[in-house]
């Protein structure tokens, strides 16, 4: 029997399904306020998608942006083609300045095996041959078991739509393949708030 954990490290204790590992941005540019930005998430499930873009959406708005969501706005075939002319000019069309994208560049999956709890020692259930019987059948009737530990790769990209110029790029671990909404809140708010930790973008009037 496979069974998928949510692991964030292989040590022990809890902790968050999503993190933020590294970060890139471009400190030569001033921060940018941006009238209107984009969320795009690529990938061909579009549940995950809508997960992914709605929690960024919603985040940079908390934080006085105005923020949209592609599939919303475009529907959910808009960027796939090669039609980088057009889809500029329809951003700008729409008014938007920023695009914020975000896809999965890997997922590795690697299985281990965790054997059954046993320990050794003469204690109570030796005294007697029933207690040791129906002890060691024990072990027999629940032998260890199969785990998958899942790591997946993701990528988030700042863009200016006018120039396509990369100004932020940050990436992420998640340990699941299949977030929930609470995992797309908190990815939500790791990429948020490192833009604007590193001052990468500020709302309008800040």
């Amino acid at each position: 029997m496979a069974i998928t954990l949510l692991l964030l490290v292989a040590t022990a204790g809890c902790g968050p399904s999503v993190r933020l590992t590294a970060s890139w941005y471009d400190a030569n540019e001033p921060p940018a306020r941006f009238s209107k930005i984009l969320v795009l998430a690529i990938g061909k499930d579009l549940y995950k998608r809508q997960l992914a873009e709605g929690a960024i959406r919603d985040e940079l708005r908390k934080h006085g942006f105005v923020a949209r969501s592609s599939i919303e706005d475009f529907g959910p075939s808009f960027g796939q083609n090669d039609d980088s002319i057009g889809m500029r000019s329809a951003l700008l069309d729409r008014g938007f300045d920023a695009a914020l994208t975000v896809r999965v560049v890997s997922v590795d999956e690697h299985d281990r095996w965790m054997p059954g709890t046993t320990y050794y020692g003469p204690i109570g259930y030796y005294r007697g041959f029933y207690g040791y019987y129906y002890r060691v059948w024990g072990y027999y009737a629940n032998p260890g078991y199969q785990v998958t530990d899942v790591r997946v790769l993701l990528e988030s990209n700042c863009y200016r739509i006018a120039t396509g110029t990369l100004l932020w790029s940050g990436q992420s671990e998640a340990f699941t393949r299949n977030p929930t909404p609470e995992t797309a809140v908190r990815y939500a708010k790791n990429v948020v708030e490192d833009l604007l930790r590193k001052r990468v973008i500020q709302p309008l009037g800040q």
